[in-house]
C-alpha cells in the first residue's frame, strides 16, 4: 500500500518570518524559507490523518485544499502544536460524527482544561467535535488501512508522542529520544522525518542539534532524513549546501511517497 505524507509546516513556534518580519538569516526571496508551524498530512487511497493542528492549521488545510479527515493525532500539549483544534470542527460536521482525537493523557487533560467543549456538549448549537484515545507507549492503532506505531520522545519538559506509518517515522517535538524501546519501534525505517529545531547549536535543551541527528541516526539507519522543526536561524540553501547526503532540509510542501 502506497503512503502519501505532506509536510504542511515544518517551523518552530514562532513561524518564520517571525512576527514583525523578523526573517533572521532566512532570505526572504527563497519561497522555502517561508514556514508555517509544523504539522504532517498522510493519505492512502483511502484514508487521510493529520498530526498537529497549530495556530497555522486552516491555512494548511486550505492550501492543500483538504476537505476531509479521518482521524487526527497529536505529538504533545504545546500550543504551536494545539491551537488550531478548533477548526476541525468543520471536519466533524461533515463526517457527521466526532473525529477521533489520538494523544496521550497529558495532552488530553490540557485539551479538557482549556477547551472542554471539544470533548463534550456544552450547548445546543455547539455540539463536541473530538472523542480522545488516549494513546500508550508503544502502542499500534489502525485508522482505516493506516497503521500507527508510537514511540516516545524527550523534550525536554515532557515526553511527546512520535510516530511511524509504515517505513516513514515523524519524530516531533524532541531533544532527544526516549526509552531504549523507541529504537526498536523506528527499526527498519527508510525516511524519518526529524525535529531539528537547535540544528545550527551544539546544545539546547529543547530540540534536537544537527549533531545528536547524526548521532541517532546511525542506530536508526534511516536512509532519508529530514530535518524540521526549523527556525529563522536556519536558512534552507545555506543549510542545504552544508549537510551530507541522505539528510535534507524540510519545507512546506515537500511531499514524500513510501509503501506500507
Amino acid at each position: 500500500m502506497k503512503l502519501k505524507f505532506t509536510i504542511l509546516g515544518c517551523t518552530s513556534s514562532f513561524g518564520v518570518p517571525y512576527p514583525g518580519n523578523d526573517w533572521g538569516v532566512c532570505d526572504p526571496h527563497e519561497p522555502k524559507n517561508r514556514r508555517t508551524r509544523c504539522s504532517l498530512l498522510i493519505q492512502s487511497e483511502t484514508t487521510t490523518l493529520i498530526v498537529d493542528t497549530g495556530a497555522d492549521f486552516r491555512e494548511q488545510m486550505n492550501r492543500y485544499n483538504i476537505k476531509n479527515l479521518d482521524a487526527v493525532f497529536y505529538t504533545h500539549k504545546h500550543a504551536d502544536h494545539t491551537a488550531g483544534i478548533d477548526d476541525l470542527r468543520i471536519y466533524a460536521v461533515r463526517n457527521k460524527e466526532k473525529l477521533t482525537a489520538y494523544m496521550n493523557e497529558e495532552t488530553s487533560l490540557e485539551v479538557l482544561r482549556n477547551k472542554s467543549y471539544i470533548f463534550k456538549q456544552e450547548h445546543a448549537s455547539h455540539p463536541a467535535i473530538l472523542s480522545p484515545y488516549i494513546l500508550q507507549p508503544f502502542e499500534t492503532v489502525e485508522v482505516g488501512d493506516i497503521a500507527v506505531q508510537t514511540h516516545v520522545l524527550d523534550h525536554a519538559v515532557l515526553n511527546a508522542v512520535g510516530y511511524r506509518f509504515g517505513n516513514t517515522a515523524y519524530s516531533v517535538d524532541m531533544k532527544d529520544i526516549a526509552e531504549e524501546k523507541s529504537f526498536d519501534a523506528l527499526e527498519g525505517i527508510d525516511t524519518w522525518i526529524v525535529d531539528a529545531g537547535a540544528y545550527h547549536r551544539t546544545s539546547f535543551s529543547l530540540h534536537a542539534t544537527f549533531d545528536k541527528i547524526i548521532e541517532l541516526n546511525k542506530r536508526i539507519g534511516a536512509q532519508r532524513v529530514i530535518l524540521t522543526s526549523l527556525s529563522n536561524h536556519i536558512d534552507y540553501k545555506v543549510a542545504s549546501q552544508e549537510i551530507p547526503e541522505g539528510f535534507e532540509i524540510a519545507y512546506d510542501g515537500l511531499c514524500v511517497e513510501s509503501v506500507s
